[in-house]
């Protein structure tokens, strides 16, 4: 899963650390470093224990959140609804306790109460209770069985007193590629077996409970000499059609009858699977006096529930959505806060944030994966389903831990971070902005669906949790060397060109994720989030920072990071979890390839024949001309950027003059 985005230092979002993005230094001298013996600095060794420690519970908790869900039996309509508004609250909740904990300077007691309380309420999902399994769809019939043929009787009841949730093997005409066609039937060639146990006994009424069959190769009338097994009195009769599509199509017509609202058909049974094991093959199976038996079918990867017995919005949902919301409120400014901490006590020294943000990449990294190896070993001693309970114990412990570590942090009176989104609707009035904007929200579209049913989707598939540890593995793995190399292939493509190489990337995912029959085959398509995360969002942010007025660049930060970890995932989150639904997974995720491969054309010709055009770009400086602090600002912003992107030095020493705006594209 995606790494998350927090605030900066005034409020606004500030991106997630890598190589091309260095944070202009502004504010007072930072208090003097004290050193332990190691060289470690313990000012900020309480913030580097803070990130680790909390994005550890983050990690540990988060990313199985949704499939908790699903465990609980909410549906893909109220995941979608829940993990939709999330992201809003959080995007108008930061601003709203950051610029409290501003006017009363009580940083420190709000990040503590905060984090205890994150704690504690997702915690308090656990007890949220689980809805009760959906009454099983029941499937019933007849085996009808004399000295001469057997077949299958089934009847229809269509009255509005028939049971709701018992159907007959004709309930199969529905949910399969056979079609009635004038009492005949047809089958399209791209139809797959469907083999069925029948389970089947004398009806208590009946006479002679006790009966003779044979299971027979041979097409004469019952004989004991041509049976295959052996022959013996019982009260049970279980066998396999190994082929359900293919005992529809042998409708017996002149057998059909109707009575009052009751249509029953006949079908002619050949080619049966008997005997303990099931391993042995009969053409036909014969009596030795006309009997008829009451059965039960079941069919194999067949777990259709009553549709009268679903059940949503009920204590279940409303339960789950307040607890929630709660916890995503108090989970809301605490990196904010704890941001705006670390770059008080750096200071001048505020381009090595990046630094004591990776604590918290690790401790993400190191208990997502072994929160999912944990799941993994309980389920295989315990032998039964996932116990994700354990997850919220190891986030409650590590959240009150991290409020621990919050006592120590050493915060000053000058610290802001309350400000929010000041003076962007004139940076919103140029066309190359919006454009942009829209790119990355779409990414964030993505990332909400992904997040919120990608391990749904392998969950159904009968995906292990273990896969999902690996999952996670290699999105980590994947990540961090790239961002490493960012740089590098940012001056290779331009900052625009890896916004296109993110494209194709998430086009092959997604299309990946349709075809896949394995929950392991993921892993073929998961090193691409290294692309389409940790390429795309140091190519945004660079290009952000680029476009960005004196003074606005925290802001425009900010809304990067608004749109594409709040409005985006939101926004994805809701319409995935309605396609999801509507259209089946393996269509929401081949409609999420056609629209990458859509955007990806449409964003090359607007940058192509639009955006080339002089009229069209983004002026730098009109915004705040009189603040000699803001011209500062970005004339030391520019200054880093042409460092970290051109490097200043080619391959052969000489000097490489290029200005930032000529790299977008």
């Amino acid at each position: 899963m995606a790494s998350e985005v927090v605030e900066g230092s005034n409020g606004d979002m500030a991106e997630e650390y890598h190589p091309q993005r260095t944070p202009s230094p502004s504010g007072p001298p930072s208090p003097v470093a004290k050193q332990l013996p190691c060289g470690i600095n313990r000012t900020l060794l309480p913030v580097k224990g803070f990130y680790f420690v909390f994005m550890a519970a983050v990690g540990s908790l988060l990313p199985f959140v949704a499939v908790y869900m699903h465990q609980l039996r909410l549906t893909v309509q109220e995941t979608a609804i829940i993990y939709g508004i999330m992201p809003f609250v959080g995007f108008f909740v930061r601003p709203l306790i950051g610029a409290v904990a501003d006017k009363y300077k009580k940083h420190k007691l709000v990040l503590i109460s905060v984090t205890l309380l994150t704690g504690l309420f997702y915690f308090l999902l656990v007890f949220v209770p689980a809805r009760a399994e959906p009454e099983r769809l029941l499937v019933k019939t007849k085996f009808d069985c004399n000295v001469q043929d057997s077949f299958i009787q089934d009847c229809q009841d269509t009255s509005e007193t028939a049971p709701k949730c018992q159907v007959g093997i004709y309930h199969f005409f529905k949910t399969s590629n056979i079609s009635l066609n004038n009492n005949s039937t047809s089958q399209t060639s791209s139809s797959k077996p469907k083999s069925c146990t029948f389970a089947c006994q004398s009806s208590p009424d009946a006479s002679s409970p006790e009966f003779q069959v044979c299971m027979t190769n041979s097409s004469a009338p019952f004989n004991t000499g041509v049976c295959n097994g052996t022959l013996t009195h019982t009260r049970h009769l279980t066998f396999i059609v190994p082929d359900l599509h293919e005992l529809l199509l042998r409708e017996i017509p002149k057998d059909t009858f109707t009575f009052d609202t009751v249509e029953c058909r006949d079908y002619d049974l050949k080619d049966i699977i008997y005997e303990k094991g099931f391993t042995h093959r009969a053409f036909q199976a014969l009596c030795e006096t006309a009997m008829s038996l009451d059965c039960t079918v079941t069919c194999a990867e067949d777990k259709k529930t009553c549709q009268d017995n679903e059940q949503s919005f009920d204590i279940t949902f409303f339960v789950f959505f307040v607890i929630f919301l709660i916890a995503n409120i108090t989970f809301a400014p605490i990196f904010p806060i704890l941001d705006a901490v670390a770059y008080d006590l750096l200071a001048e020294n505020r381009h090595i944030w990046g630094k004591q943000r990776v604590w918290g990449t690790l401790g993400f990294a190191l208990f997502a994966i072994g929160s999912s190896f944990i799941m993994h070993m309980l389920k295989d001693k315990d032998g039964g389903g996932v116990d994700y309970r354990i997850c919220f114990y190891i986030f409650g412990l590590l959240s009150a831990l991290a409020a621990v570590i919050g006592y120590f942090l050493e915060m000053s009176s000058d610290i802001k971070c309350g400000q929010f989104l000041k003076n962007v609707c004139k940076l919103l009035s140029y066309y190359q902005v919006l454009a942009f904007l829209c790119v990355i929200m779409y990414f964030g579209i993505i990332i909400g669906g992904l997040e919120a049913f990608l391990f749904w989707y392998l969950t159904e598939m009968g995906s292990d949790p273990i896969v999902f540890g690996f999952i996670l593995l290699v999105n980590f793995s994947a990540e961090l060397p790239v961002m490493w190399v960012a740089g590098t292939v940012i001056k290779r493509i331009g900052l625009i060109g890896c916004l296109y190489l993110a494209l194709v990337c998430y086009g092959v995912r997604m299309l990946v994720y349709s075809v896949i029959q394995n929950p392991w085959l993921v892993l073929l398509v998961e090193p691409a989030h290294g692309i389409t995360f940790g390429l795309m969002y140091a190519a945004a942010t660079t290009y952000a920072s680029i476009i960005a007025p004196p003074g606005m660049s925290s802001t425009v930060q900010g809304l990067l990071g608004g749109v594409h970890f709040g409005f985006g995932k939101g926004i994805g989150s809701f319409i995935t979890g309605f396609m999801y639904k509507g259209i089946g997974p393996r269509w929401t995720w081949r409609v999420y390839a056609i629209v990458s491969a859509v955007v990806l054309v449409v964003y090359f010709l607007l940058n192509t024949f639009v955006f080339s055009d002089p009229k069209h770009h983004v002026p730098q400086g009109e915004m705040v001309e009189n603040n000699k602090h803001a011209e500062e600002e970005e004339k030391h912003d520019l200054t880093k950027q042409e460092q970290s992107l051109m490097n200043s030095e080619s391959a052969d020493g000489d000097k490489v003059n290029k200005s930032p705006v000529s790299l977008l594209l």
